[in-house]
């Protein structure tokens, strides 16, 4: 699964814990992940959109030493799967979308 490289929640859901499980009320249901430590709920608080995931590993990863970049990658890459993560990169500038000139 490939993540976002700047996640954002889409909503503003109602988060549920219970029985090591996260429960984040979407638009049309409710999406249950595994979080029996609190690490998914944390990364949930702190997807707002002005973090990297990199940025979003070191902050997680704090609390949650068990975890490596991938866990973290693939809890991001379930939220976005369920519609409630999307990416929120900066666009590049209209001149570097350009293809690069054939003769210069």
């Amino acid at each position: 699964m490939h993540a976002a490289p700047r996640p954002r929640m889409s909503i503003i859901a109602p988060l549920l814990r219970g029985n090591g499980e996260l429960h984040v009320v979407g638009r049309d249901d409710v999406v249950t992940l595994e979080d029996p430590h609190g690490a998914v709920h944390r990364l949930v608080e702190l997807a707002d959109g002005s973090r990297t995931l990199g940025d979003l590993f070191a902050a997680v990863v704090r609390d949650h030493p068990q975890l490596d970049r991938q866990d973290v990658a693939d809890a991001l890459a379930r939220l976005e799967a369920a519609g409630l993560c999307v990416d929120c990169s900066p666009r590049r500038r209209e001149r570097d979308r350009r293809p690069p000139a054939l003769f210069a």
